[in-house]
């Protein structure tokens, strides 16, 4: 009988790659099946029980947690480790009302998002500073929700109750049925969605799974981009529930979509890591004195595999 690993996913919109990688079947080839858990349910009902359960030993392996890894190491608690990173652009869509037809237009508005985290809201702030708005020239207004389904952020702004909404692929699709556009935001690197975090306990009594888990992974994200036939109906049969999304074009555009943001190789920039830290963990000042943004990396593992050739010779058949 295969083994079950457990991955808890910080946020639902980390279920299309974590749902290909669980549905795929290139876990089987390896000796092991997943069990995705989403933030929000029964096993981790609030964010606070990512790490807890990790330090545990009650999940294997999270993906997420972005932040709270540097101020844990400015406490003591050096056992996180980040041993991936599936993606380096910011992938959240804008979606304005018609009359909005620039970021300057925001000015004096309310912005919907559904998770006050830095990594979301944090995120939105920073690229609407960075193009020139001040911080009180705008609301983020957050409504909290783990469900995954977004369709109620667009009608609000379609019912013209807001101006604009933050939303993951493929509400954004959605929203333009309705009548919203796409606001165009500068591209930003950051560590964001599906970050491979575990601990140093772990990897010391099981480095065989974590190298098997990180080639699975590696065999996923290659099934995502050259299969999407498959994809789309593995995403649209395991994820339309949630979304509250039937149609077929939606996972045809979000495979479409992702395939071109997940890395071959999951390696972080740099500058990703130097945004994700300054967003949040970077701004309190004993972290910032005492813990370097590369500190929780550990991408040895990662490194060795692609020093094999693997990924070059998945890519190369």
């Amino acid at each position: 009988m295969a083994r079950t690993i457990a991955l808890l996913a910080s946020d639902p919109s980390h279920l299309p790659l974590l749902t290909v990688f669980k549905e795929s079947g290139v876990t089987q080839k390896y000796g092991f099946e997943i069990e995705v858990d989403v933030v929000g349910g029964a096993k981790a009902p609030t964010m606070a029980h990512r790490t807890r359960l990790l330090l545990a030993g009650e999940i294997d392996f999270v993906s997420g947690v972005h932040h709270e890894t540097y101020r844990a190491r400015a406490r003591g608690e050096k056992r996180f480790v980040y041993l991936a990173q599936t993606q380096n652009n910011w992938d959240d869509r804008l979606l304005v009302s018609p009359e909005i037809t620039s970021i300057q237009d925001l000015k004096g508005k309310r912005i919907l998002c559904h998770l006050k985290v830095p990594c979301i809201s944090g995120n939105l702030a920073a690229i609407l500073e960075s193009c020139g708005l001040k911080r009180e020239e705008f609301e983020i207004y957050p409504i909290e929700t783990m469900s995954g389904n977004l369709l109620a952020y667009v009608d609000r702004v379609v019912a013209g109750e807001a101006s604009a909404t933050l939303v993951d692929m493929p509400f954004d699709l959605y929203g333009k049925k309705k009548g919203l556009k796409i606001l165009g935001l500068p591209e930003r690197p950051v560590i964001h969605n599906t970050t491979i975090l575990t601990t140093t306990d772990y990897i010391k009594n099981n480095e065989d799974t974590v190298t098997v888990f990180l080639k699975a992974l590696i065999e996923a994200i290659h099934f995502f981009k050259t299969r999407p036939d498959e994809v789309v109906g593995i995403l649209r049969r395991n994820l339309a529930k949630r979304f509250g999304l039937d149609d077929e074009e939606y996972y045809v555009h979000l495979q479409r979509e992702w395939a071109n943001l997940l890395l071959r190789k999951p390696y972080p920039l740099a500058a990703a890591i130097q945004n994700v830290f300054d967003l949040d963990a970077g701004k309190d000042s004993k972290v910032h004195n005492d813990v370097s943004p590369l500190e929780p990396w550990d991408l040895h593992y990662l490194r060795v595999i692609d020093d094999s050739g693997f990924i070059d010779k998945l890519y190369a058949a």
